[in-house]
């Protein structure tokens, strides 16, 4: 007895082929559809087409769809989703022609169907687009549907209109679940609004608080630089801590120097076994080396299983900034060595290791690396890094040419670092030379004009210290008050 397959045996082999993305076998199924004259079932032609989608094959998706004869709402939210999952430049604003289709020939959509054009529209970047589709999910009455509501209000604090956002919000009394809360917390920490962050999150009944709306707030509160109240929140948990939460508690002890507690989190960290990956580790090796506690910090990276980029780049910099730079660029080199590669922030700190310590061809050789081993392209941080390390070495006139492949709209920093080290020489030739081109640039900082006042004032040219004067009061400049902070040991 021969049991052939039937409109039920096919969606399921299509749909195996989707998640494997086995864009060959499910060619040879589709063919064996066709000779099997299989195609014509409305069910199994959405499971081609959704293969097809599944595997990035969108042109055949579109043209099956546009040959079926008849068609149902599964077909639709099939081709709104191969479109949605398009990363292409177009592929969101064929979702809303095709929802537009939709309504214009009469098609009731459904949750699905909506779900997925807001996930579209939060991709679309146009604001105009998604008010009119909350208009549909009025219009059409799905207003009191939990996922449709928390989508709306994702996208709302994605173009930061929070007032709609709270609107919406209100409207949704009863129907608030974990997920609406972090959406109106994050949104509102986005903002800097971490007060009115905090009353919704305590508007929120302790009892069902889980592990991500904790971890939203404390993060906000590290976010907007009031680690306290992010360590006195920590305290009040009502639940385990997870590897997220331990991060952000040591970047709050970070931002603190506050060595005791940061012990006290890492003691934790061991006595409850909690996960030691490669975030966790990088954020203690953060903590004690913002601390002071070299030591510690060593102790923590020699003992960690895996270390990625972000890894290294936190006991380099670390130890440059302790005055272990021969150290930082030793480490340096074994990080190269294990294979690890380095990033942005990895050149930076080598580059300031090496500026601290006069290390000119040491320095150059590094941005050399950067470009040609590594294909990564300086920002402002490496040009300017390698500029103030010549200057200090006396290499003046080198400087010229690292500048000219400084962007123009950026030029003032690296002009403000060479006037600084020709001041710091005595280089008084070279020094007015870069002065002019500084004037030229015409900035309306106020730094700029000070720098180049007291770089006249150091040469004598009074004349000049007074027209930088009249400058900076012709461009109403006002010096912006200092600011200046110290750490109290409680």
């Amino acid at each position: 007895m021969i049991i052939r397959p039937d409109n039920y045996t096919y969606p399921g082999l299509f749909g195996a082929c989707s998640r494997l993305l086995l864009l060959s076998i499910g060619k040879q199924l589709h063919a064996h559809v066709v000779k099997a004259g299989m195609d014509y079932d409305i069910y199994i032609q959405n499971s081609v087409i959704h293969f097809y989608g599944s595997t990035a094959q969108f042109t055949q998706a579109r043209f099956l769809f546009d040959l079926m004869p008849q068609r149902d709402l599964a077909s639709w939210n099939v081709l709104l989703s191969t479109y949605s999952s398009n990363t292409g430049p177009n592929s969101q604003h064929e979702v809303l022609i095709l929802f537009k289709t939709m309504l214009n020939q009469g098609i009731r959509v459904d949750r699905i169907s909506l779900g997925i054009l807001l996930s579209a529209s939060s991709h679309v970047g146009e604001l105009n687009y998604y008010k009119s589709v909350h208009a549909y999910v009025i219009k059409a009455g799905f207003t009191c549907i939990l996922s449709l509501n928390n989508s709306l209000l994702s996208i709302y604090t994605r173009f930061q209109e929070m007032d709609a956002a709270l609107r919406l919000f209100n409207q949704m009394l009863d129907r608030r679940d974990n997920v609406t809360y972090t959406i109106m917390i994050n949104g509102y920490i986005k903002m800097g609004s971490i007060d009115l962050a905090r009353s919704l999150f305590d508007h929120q009944n302790a009892a069902d608080k889980d592990l991500i709306l904790w971890n939203s707030m404390i993060h906000g509160y590290v976010k907007v630089k009031r680690p306290k109240e992010a360590l006195h929140l920590f305290a009040k948990m009502v639940m385990k801590p997870d590897e997220i939460t331990i991060t952000r508690v040591l970047g709050a002890c970070a931002s603190l120097s506050y060595l005791q507690y940061g012990r006290v989190i890492h003691r934790y960290i061991l006595q409850n076994n909690v996960r030691k990956d490669v975030f966790v580790g990088t954020s203690l090796l953060d903590m004690y080396f913002k601390c002071g506690a070299l030591e510690d910090a060593m102790v923590t990276f020699y003992k960690m299983a895996y270390k990625d980029g972000f890894t290294w780049t936190a006991v380099i910099e670390g130890l440059a900034n302790h005055g272990q730079e021969n150290k930082a660029l030793s480490l340096f080199d074994q990080m190269e060595k294990e294979g690890t590669r380095p990033n942005e922030a990895t050149f930076c700190s080598v580059l300031k290791a090496c500026k601290r310590l006069g290390m000119v061809i040491e320095g150059c050789c590094l941005v050399n690396k950067m470009v040609e081993v590594y294909k990564i392209k300086p920002k402002m941080e490496h040009i300017g890094c390698l500029i103030d390390l010549m200057s200090r070495a006396g290499y003046l006139d080198q400087v010229d040419r690292v500048i000219n492949i400084v962007p123009l709209e950026e030029r003032v920093i690296t002009y403000k670092t060479l006037l600084n080290a020709c001041m710091n020489n005595l280089e008084i030739d070279p020094g007015n030379k870069v002065a002019d081109k500084l004037i030229k640039l015409g900035s309306s900082n106020h730094a700029v004009y000070v720098l180049l006042s007291n770089f006249y004032a150091s040469i004598g040219g009074w004349p000049k210290v007074e027209e930088m004067r009249k400058m900076m009061k012709e461009f109403s400049m006002r010096k912006e008050p200092g600011i200046s902070s110290i750490g109290l040991k409680e």
